[in-house]
């Protein structure tokens, strides 16, 4: 394994030319339009069959059929957006918007497709904004330092997604409340006929370098059983509690963290899910505990991050033999900044899958990526 992986860095290094980070596409008084993006490389190793080789998040079972090495190339993590600051609308409110697609399909290696990622427009006056559109999760907003930047180690310890919502956010000078109600987005949440609901304090320290924040979630999906077409017979909860962190430790070593609890979260990327209960005929909620911990030097030339991530179903009892009971990741990533926009990493993760009345799976992935960013 350590020809492979030597052998796999070694290839991938190549020489670069620095190149422009910033193009500027529009500018008049009032209109002002930015194109901002990326192109990535990617090179995966992997040691043991995960669930994918794009979106890596856990091993799969440990058989014997699983126990092969693979090698995967990509640039589907490439990622292109356009930001808007527009004219002043009425007092001193002005109105922004973004647009950002990347190439992810989760069905094939390299053929991409755009995907839509952010789409929103933003009215921001003196304390207050309001956001109409796709834009990221207020619940569980915490964001890990990673490479992998498709897996993100979601299902695996990190939450919190994008959906179409409209958010209304009061700042002050050291925190901000928001408040969000956004796309149900499952089948029976949507039958349920409620949005789901997210809000979210932080208070932050050290100039704005650091925070602490409390964020919850609510929801509900409805499910039809009997004889009698559209009759709603049970309902679940969607709902979680979620800490997340960042505190400088230097100017530039800092300590991040999320830690969240939760059931029937699988619309923030987690395992918990909806379920029949035969014994007790009704469906539930998986409970679950998840979280991730990151220590993070960023220096002008070198980033470097430790890390371990977790997600635990706590329902075990009603987890199937042979199932997905708890994951975890350990990894390290060191990115060297090789100025105006051009880097390169490599990250090391330990992934490791406890399946239920079954031997505990192991995986190893070694990434490689090159980025262009502008």
């Amino acid at each position: 394994m350590s020809k492979k992986i030597f052998f796999l860095t070694l290839l991938c290094v190549l020489a670069v030319l620095p190149l422009r980070s910033e193009i500027k596409l529009v500018e008049t008084e009032d209109h002002k339009f930015a194109f901002y993006g990326f192109f990535q490389f990617d090179a995966a190793y992997q040691t043991f069959m995960m669930n994918s080789y794009t979106a890596p998040r856990y091993p799969l079972p440990n058989t014997i059929n699983n126990d092969d090495a693979t090698t995967n190339f990509t640039a589907m993590s490439s990622r292109f957006g356009v930001k808007w600051q527009g004219p002043t609308v009425f007092g001193s409110t002005k109105v922004n918007g973004c647009l950002e697609w990347d190439l992810f399909d989760g069905t094939s290696r390299n053929q991409m497709k755009f995907r839509t990622r952010l789409a929103y427009f933003e009215l921001k006056g003196d304390g207050y904004s309001v956001i109409a559109g796709q834009h990221w999760d207020l619940f569980a907003a915490g964001l890990p330092n990673t490479l992998i930047t498709n897996g993100f180690y979601w299902e695996t310890g990190n939450m919190g997604f994008r959906r179409a919502q409209i958010r209304y956010t009061r700042f002050w000078d050291n925190g901000e409340f928001a408040i969000s109600a956004g796309d149900p987005t499952t089948d029976n949440a949507i039958k349920n006929g409620t949005p789901l609901l997210n809000a979210r304090y932080a208070f932050k320290f050290v100039d704005k370098k650091g925070h602490v924040a409390l964020s919850a979630a609510y929801g509900q999906e409805d499910f039809k059983l009997g004889d009698y077409p559209g009759r709603i017979d049970d309902s679940v909860d969607i709902w979680g509690i979620s800490i997340d962190a960042k505190v400088p430790v230097t100017d530039n070593f800092f300590v991040l963290g999320e830690m969240t609890k939760g059931q029937n979260l699988k619309t923030f990327l987690s395992r918990s899910y909806s379920y029949y209960d035969a014994v007790e005929q009704e469906y539930r909620g998986m409970d679950v505990t998840a979280g991730w911990l990151e220590l993070l030097y960023s220096g002008s030339k070198v980033d470097c991050y430790l890390g371990y991530a977790t997600e635990r179903l706590t329902d075990e009892e009603d987890i199937p033999d042979g199932g997905l009971e708890d994951d975890d990741a350990y990894f390290f990533g060191l990115v060297h900044k090789l100025g105006k926009g051009v880097s390169y990493g490599v990250e090391i993760t330990k992934f490791i899958g406890d399946y239920k009345e079954t031997e505990q799976s192991h995986a190893t992935q070694v990434l490689f990526s090159m980025k262009y960013a502008f």
